[in-house]
């Protein structure tokens, strides 16, 4: 591994059971366990962390039990398709909508796990990498440093270097990687993938635009909850930022996963696409970076908003945006005023809401409708 790369990657091999051993002796960790396995005693995890020795152990022993755990108890159902479009031992870069800062990822490595698949490496952002333990966790599960902030001149040497980690991941170690196709959550319900991003994969490569990104072979991947992990939240900071007096709290994205492992999903769904390939030919008709970037982008939009799980609330969510019933067939009166219920309730927890925060919380909802018929 190049010392380039010491500041961003995973642990290695040798790293992991160093620190597995520290894991071994933190009580907040065990305490974590226990909110999530009550019916088990600390001894129990700590019998089976002593048989953890490797990344692959913790991956499976543990974080797939957590996601699982997780699953059962604020899932309806977590199901997926597009299984078949992968082939075991093969690497891929799975660009990713992005909705929850933990489960979109977690539901992905558990779905590989449960499959027979090696599991991927994650990005992760370098402003979630400061709470010791999840910076322990997070480097055993094999996710790597994204930096988000910083000077102009700083993140322009931290994106090189991400882009070249990126590929020397998979073309060299042979290990998937997983990233959200922007920096950050979708806040409003719309999945777009970021140019920037697409620009940042080429700029590793050595050769034109079409073949560095063929490369990487790029699968567009599309996670849909029907009840969004802190939907509340990301109203507020919507209307907040309107009229700019929305400020991030201290710990605001911690608590963020705290609340999108402890609510109620409803029904969640992962679709995962084929590698584009044959359709990348079209790039060499394009002449400027920016643009092939840009086609790119829509491109990978385009296949998130065909395969993403639509719900009866984001039908509902619609209808009631535009007082109609256009699209009732999908959903029946019993759902609706389920649904309704649960955006009343959702409301109730911001404090002095108005018809705003209504509106931008249906159309969290409705977006993917519209996005999906485009």
């Amino acid at each position: 591994m190049p010392e380039h790369f010491n500041d961003i990657r995973p642990y290695n091999s040798v790293e992991a059971k160093e620190a597995l051993k520290r894991l071994q002796k933190s009580d907040v960790f065990f305490s974590v366990l226990k909110y999530l396995f009550p019916e088990e005693n600390r001894a129990i995890h700590e019998k089976i962390m002593t048989e953890v020795n490797s990344v692959r152990d913790f991956q499976v022993k543990i974080m797939a039990k957590v996601v699982s755990r997780i699953s059962t108890s604020t899932m309806t159902n977590f199901s997926f398709s597009g299984l078949e479009n992968l082939k075991k031992g093969e690497s891929y870069l799975f660009i990713s909508n992005h909705r929850d800062i933990f489960l979109d990822s977690a539901l992905l490595q558990l779905l590989l796990v449960e499959n027979g698949f090696d599991t991927t490496e994650i990005t992760f952002g370098n402003n979630l990498m400061k709470d010791p333990l999840i910076v322990e966790v997070g480097k055993i599960n094999k996710m790597f440093k994204v930096y988000r902030h910083g000077k102009p001149k700083e993140l322009l040497e931290k994106t090189s270097q991400l882009s070249e980690y990126i590929r020397y991941a998979i073309n060299v170690k042979n290990e998937s990687v997983w990233i959200a196709q922007r920096g950050g959550r979708t806040k409003d319900g719309n999945d777009t993938t970021q140019a920037s991003v697409i620009k940042m994969f080429n700029s590793s490569g050595k050769k034109t635009f079409e073949e560095n990104i063929r490369e990487l072979k790029v699968v567009p991947l599309s996670i849909s909850y029907e009840y969004e992990p802190c939907d509340e939240y990301k109203v507020k900071e919507l209307f907040d930022s309107i009229d700019g007096t929305y400020k991030k709290a201290e710990k605001e994205d911690f608590n963020c996963i705290i609340e999108g492992v402890k609510k109620n999903k409803g029904n969640v769904h992962i679709s995962i696409g084929k590698v584009i390939d044959e359709e990348l030919d079209v790039l060499k008709n394009i002449k400027r970076i920016n643009e092939k970037a840009s086609y790119l982008s829509s491109l990978i939009d385009k296949h998130v908003y065909k395969t993403y799980k639509l719900w009866p609330g984001n039908y509902i969510a619609l209808d009631i945006l535009n007082s109609n019933y256009n699209y009732k067939k999908h959903y029946t009166e019993e759902q609706k005023t389920y649904f309704e219920t649960y955006i009343n309730n959702q409301l109730e927890k911001i404090p002095g809401y108005t018809n705003g925060h209504k509106e931008l919380l249906l159309k969290i909802y409705a977006q993917p409708v519209i996005n999906s018929e485009k």
